[in-house]
């Protein structure tokens, strides 16, 4: 059997207590207080859980795990682990990403040392390509699976 998540875990359990709660003779104040409690205690903390969880074997081991940047799973060995625990890229992506954060700030750089040598037009054409980077790098429409790979992978 597949080990469930944190959300998936506060997901049943919260089922079974309200379907209890639902034929039991209590008040709902004490409804409401006993579901503040499970959600105080049980409740995923950070963002609720993922919508896209890993895929585990039998042992429970990661064997796929979702790439936001990519948006879709790809095989363990392809992704950025730390501690057992996917960081939600894979290697492909993060390294475009790293080399796009590279170029906007050479662009930056290039762009004040322009502004500071009197060429305010060049200047400008250069920080207008780095805010197109930053505003385009960190959105999955910037990346490209085979492209990505085939880029990793020279």
């Amino acid at each position: 059997m597949a080990k469930q998540t944190k959300l998936q875990t506060y997901t049943n359990v919260l089922n079974s207590v309200q379907e209890l709660l639902s034929t039991a003779k209590v008040t709902k104040g004490f409804t409401a207080e006993l579901l503040q409690i499970l959600e105080t205690n049980l409740a995923p903390k950070s963002g609720g859980g993922s919508i896209n969880p890993p895929i585990l074997n039998d042992e429970g081991e990661i064997v796929e795990a979702w790439c936001r940047f990519h948006k879709q799973y790809e095989e363990v060995g392809n992704m950025v682990m730390s501690t057992g625990k996917s960081k939600g890229y894979c290697k492909a992506s993060i390294s475009l990403w790293n080399k796009t954060n590279s170029k906007i700030k050479a662009l930056d750089s290039k762009a004040v040392e322009a502004m500071s040598n009197g060429d305010f037009e060049s200047a400008q054409a250069i920080a207008q390509e780095a805010q197109g980077l930053k505003e385009s790098f960190n959105s999955a429409e910037f990346y490209n699976y085979e492209r990505d790979w085939d880029e990793f992978n020279k």
